[in-house]
């Protein structure tokens, strides 16, 4: 059974946690809008299963579509890809037009997917980077993440204590001793 958002509780009182499944942030979020104005000053981050979904709407390889339309940005360690803009650093997205919105609609990057403008937003951003940019078996990802939670609170489930529970394996992380998670 596919879990899903409970109809029974209010959207303004569901608690996101890093363990929230993909289509409860998606119902969450709400139907992306092609028109989206904050297109107008950056984008969102794909995810690997992005890639091969706007390759193929663009009718361009992979690599292609990297070098062509796509910058690097690392987070937490990790790598990933996002439109590169038609002005750096707070441009339009470079698939974005003022009058016809997002030319990549159908096949937008996840991020753009889950990107809110409710109350919503700002625990789904967070959920985002936990689950594709922190990567729990990368040691320099969790002390990232870890400096990251000493000004922030983070959502239920993302603290660096219920990443790594072995309190021994997480306290030789954060000193920065090599160690395979």
């Amino acid at each position: 059974m596919t879990e899903r958002f409970d109809p029974y509780v209010p959207k303004e009182h569901a608690d996101i946690r890093r363990s929230t499944p993909k289509n409860v942030i998606e119902q969450l979020s709400g139907p992306p809008d092609k028109e989206d104005q904050t297109c107008q000053y950056g984008s969102g981050v794909l995810i690997k299963e992005d890639l091969p979904d706007i390759a193929a709407h663009l009718g361009v390889t992979e690599d292609e579509l990297k070098k062509k339309y796509l910058r690097e940005v690392t987070k937490f360690n990790t790598t990933l890809y996002r439109p590169k803009l038609k002005s750096e650093p707070y441009g339009q997205c470079v698939f974005h037009d003022k009058i016809d919105g997002c030319s990549i609609h159908e096949v937008k990057p996840y991020q753009c997917k889950i990107a809110t403008r409710n109350h919503h937003g700002e625990k789904i951003i967070e959920w985002f980077d936990v689950n594709f940019f922190v990567n729990p078996k990368d040691a320099t990802s969790l002390r990232e993440w870890h400096q990251r939670t000493k000004f922030k609170k983070t959502i239920p489930g993302a603290s660096v204590e219920e990443l790594v529970p072995d309190k021994e394996k997480r306290e030789r992380v954060l000193r920065g001793e090599p160690i395979i998670l």
